[in-house]
């Protein structure tokens, strides 16, 4: 004897959920309209199902209960169908199936429905007669078949595909997949109980608020769409290789004009604008990305131009706000995928950039004056700094520093280098700065400050003759309220002496803070951190910096260095600094030394150190170590 409150509580649970459903009419998504109708049938096939059961206890009239059994079988078959759907049209586009992609999706529900339409009168299915009850006919498995089928193929194509899905997409298939597999075992278990309804209603509730939190809404107003549906859509193209273009518009003015009319005013006139856009195409296909800029997604790439020039002239007019003709610059540009970009976080640079583009004048512009090339070799180093750190791909290199004095090498200077997978090397001249934009300059200082200390802990400092190992701190880590006790911390972990770390800084960090930037050297000074000013030389205020901060080191940038060597009064004004710095008992490490000549001047006039590439460029860890020992021991 059936149990039928589970069928029962289905049928609750899907009345909510379509009410809810019909009550989001302003989700545009065709995931969200997939499971839309997944809902309804799925409540059809519960209805059938309690009809099917009441039909085959009480042995009712033969007819009508192979056809309800029958409709039974085929709702229950185009629901796995549709939740299949559901998954794939996260990632593909119906645009872009083949004839073979949409028979191989097709193929299995068509044979099935097939098979129960013939089953009145062949008995393929299932057969029923008052007499004998219900019986499962010879092809009976293939519905469970199919329907499983189905089901495991959208979760392997979950996981097939999961670099392209949303991370909570995946989560919630997961617990799909687990709710229907007990479903699927307590009925095998008990068959009395048909948790098949309730559980898919659990699972269509699920991927209900899934879809709420992450669908695209419309504005009512304009009827645009949020700039993540943008995302999503021009993403899935660019997956499915289907070209389209962005048409950008904004009102370069807008600020001008809030300071004349006032914001009120003037936002009504953005919104007037968006929404002639956003009403004069299709639904789905014009994007809010700020309040001055929109976007519109055009598949038609062959007029996108014609697309553009009558969007300006038409939005170029006046527009009658509170009884005021108002006239507004609109500046607009077009990007096409593959000709602009090569994936979405290129159009996303795009449109980041054109955003922020300061321009007082409207007109149509060339991508090209975008420099967008720029932007998106910032973007892919910074996913090259990304994998660095996450991959630790990012190496520490050793350039020997000479004594003159001692005629030895007696310390070195630590390099960060990165080499990405993607890119090849990546120069640090180009990293660091857009590390130091983006906030990752402190993690790249702090795996070359644990780098070094390691290496400090794991050699014999005295018996290789190095005094200690220098590394730069960049401006960022120099303004960090935990900067001092970070180093200590790291310091601290490799139980190594402050004295073999000298520390750069560049005249620059001051600029942004001096009283924390003259602090923090003071407290570095007092425990026991030798100190050095990097890039002498650069600068105007190098001088005030060098008289009134304790460094031990002021590092003559290699520019004055490779000059002074072959000019008078550069060499005059090099020595008279150098005599400054020595008047201060601090020491003068000469920077870009790389000729013989160089290195005989500075030996010359008494000059304390040299780097450069003369001796040795910059080298791993381990030619440094063997370098060093082969030139002092």
């Amino acid at each position: 004897m059936y149990n039928y409150y589970f069928d029962i509580a289905a049928i609750i649970v899907f009345v909510v959920l379509i009410a809810m459903i019909l009550s989001k009419k302003h989700i545009i998504d065709s995931t969200f309209k997939i499971l839309g109708n997944l809902a309804w049938i799925a409540f059809l096939a519960t209805l059938l199902d309690l009809i099917s059961i009441y039909l085959i206890n009480n042995r009712m009239h033969t007819g009508l209960t192979v056809g309800v059994n029958v409709l039974f079988f085929m709702s229950h078959m185009v629901v796995t169908f549709l939740f299949l759907m559901y998954v794939v049209s996260q990632v593909e586009m119906s645009e872009t199936r083949t004839v073979l992609r949409k028979v191989i999706l097709y193929a299995p529900l068509a044979v099935c429905l097939v098979a129960l339409i013939l089953t009145p009168f062949y008995d393929i299915i299932f057969s029923y007669t008052s007499e004998k009850g219900y019986e499962a006919g010879p092809l009976h498995f293939l519905v469970y078949v199919i329907a499983v089928g189905y089901f495991i193929w959208a979760i392997a194509y979950s996981v097939k595909y999961r670099k392209y899905l949303n991370r909570f997409f995946i989560t919630m298939i997961i617990l799909v997949g687990i709710i229907n597999v007990l479903g699927f075992v307590c009925e095998a278990i008990w068959p009395y109980l048909s948790m098949r309804s309730f559980v898919v209603s659990m699972s269509a509730v699920i991927m209900y608020f899934f879809e709420e939190q992450t669908c695209a809404t419309i504005e009512h107003d304009t009827n645009l769409v949020g700039k993540e549906y943008l995302a999503e859509v021009g993403g899935r193209m660019i997956i499915n290789n289907y070209p389209f273009s962005v048409i950008l518009i904004k009102m370069s003015n807008f600020d001008a004009l809030s300071d004349t009319f006032g914001h009120n005013n003037t936002n009504s006139l953005a919104k007037s604008i968006a929404s002639h856009v956003g009403h004069k195409y299709r639904l789905g296909r014009c994007f809010r990305i700020t309040e001055a800029t929109i976007a519109v997604l055009n598949t038609d790439v062959d007029k996108t131009k014609d697309m553009t020039q009558q969007l300006y002239d038409e939005l170029s007019d006046s527009w009658e706000i509170e009884g005021m003709d108002i006239s507004c610059d609109i500046l607009m540009t077009e990007c096409t995928y593959p000709e602009d970009a090569v994936d979405f976080e290129n159009i996303t640079s795009i449109i980041r950039h054109f955003d922020k583009l300061e321009r007082n004048a409207g007109g149509i512009i060339d991508i090209d004056e975008l420099h967008i090339n720029e932007q998106i070799r910032i973007k892919q180093v910074e996913n090259a700094i990304e994998r660095g750190l996450n991959n630790n791909s990012f190496e520490v290199y050793y350039q020997p520093i000479r004594s003159l004095k001692k005629d030895t090498f007696v310390t070195a200077e630590a390099l960060i280098r990165l080499t990405d997978p993607e890119l090849g090397p990546v120069s640090p001249a180009e990293f660091i700065p857009i590390a130091e934009n983006n906030g990752t300059i402190v993690a790249i200082g702090n795996y070359v400050l644990e780098t070094v200390c390691r290496f400090i802990a794991d050699n014999d400092m005295e018996k290789l003759g190095l005094h200690y190992i220098e590394l730069n701190l960049s401006v960022i880590q120099c303004l960090q309220k935990d900067f001092i006790e970070n180093i200590e911390s790291i310091v601290g972990k490799y139980d190594i002496d402050p004295k073999y770390l000298c520390l750069e800084v560049t005249e620059t960090a001051s600029n942004y803070s001096p009283a924390v930037f003259k602090q923090n050297l003071e407290t570095l000074g007092e425990r026991g951190y030798s100190l050095a000013l990097d890039d002498f030389g650069t600068g105007y205020a190098n001088i005030e910096r060098m008289v009134t901060s304790n460094f031990r080191i002021i590092k003559f940038d290699k520019e004055m260095t490779q000059y002074s060597s072959s000019e008078e009064r550069l060499q005059q004004v090099f020595e008279k600094l150098q005599n400054v710095v020595h008047s201060m008992d601090s020491q003068v490490v000469a920077e870009g030394v790389e000729t013989k000549e160089q290195y005989d001047y500075l030996k010359e006039i008494g000059c304390d150190y040299i780097q450069g590439y003369y001796f040795s460029k910059p080298v791993p860890q381990d030619e440094f170590v063997d370098f060093i020992r082969a030139n002092n021991v």
